[in-house]
């Protein structure tokens, strides 16, 4: 029988672990409150625009929003970009989208931008602040607010169009 060096082994482990949870762990992780009613009120951060103005999740009250947290150095958060784009468009002024680059440059995100096609609002928030205020735990995070301002629910993980349709559906059909 071969024998597996446990610390060899604990290493392995760890380092998978860590990976998951930096960058596309899968699952839900939910916010505080996820129903409506209890959820907590957004905060009126204000974030850098990548087009050089301001933008705060106060400003999109009166419709329901999907927020996408998102950075160059998650390949989960990359190959979901143009899903998000694809269910934009398909639902246009029903819902509003916010991607929020977390830990890169602006440069680095309007690359990432043009690359995956998004065209809804993107802004940067270089320390994360905001992710973890809202409950995110890992990258991607994608939260889920409704017309009142309050966080729904979220999504720590890679989402499809359909997914994130169903998401939307479920969490902001009533909004």
């Amino acid at each position: 029988m071969r024998r597996v060096p446990v610390l060899g082994l604990v290493a392995v482990i760890t380092v998978l672990a860590l990976t998951a949870t930096a960058c596309g762990g899968e699952g839900d992780a939910s916010t505080p409150g996820e129903a409506a009613e209890g959820g907590p009120v957004v905060a009126s951060t204000v974030l850098e625009a990548l087009d050089g103005g301001e933008l705060s999740l106060a400003d999109y009250r009166g419709r329901p929003l999907v927020v996408n947290f998102f950075a160059n150095w998650c390949a989960p958060c990359v190959i979901e970009m143009p899903e998000f784009e694809k269910v934009h468009q398909q639902l246009g002024d029903e819902v509003a989208f916010l991607g929020i680059s977390v830990q890169e440059t602006v440069e680095q995100a309007r690359a990432l931008v043009e690359q995956t096609g998004v065209t809804y609002d993107v802004a940067r928030e270089p320390q994360g602040d905001l992710l973890r205020e809202l409950g995110g735990v890992g990258m991607p995070t994608t939260v889920f607010i409704d017309a009142g301002g309050r966080v729904v629910d979220s999504h720590t993980g890679q989402l499809s169009a359909g997914e994130l349709t169903e998401l939307i559906e479920s969490n902001l059909a009533s909004s």
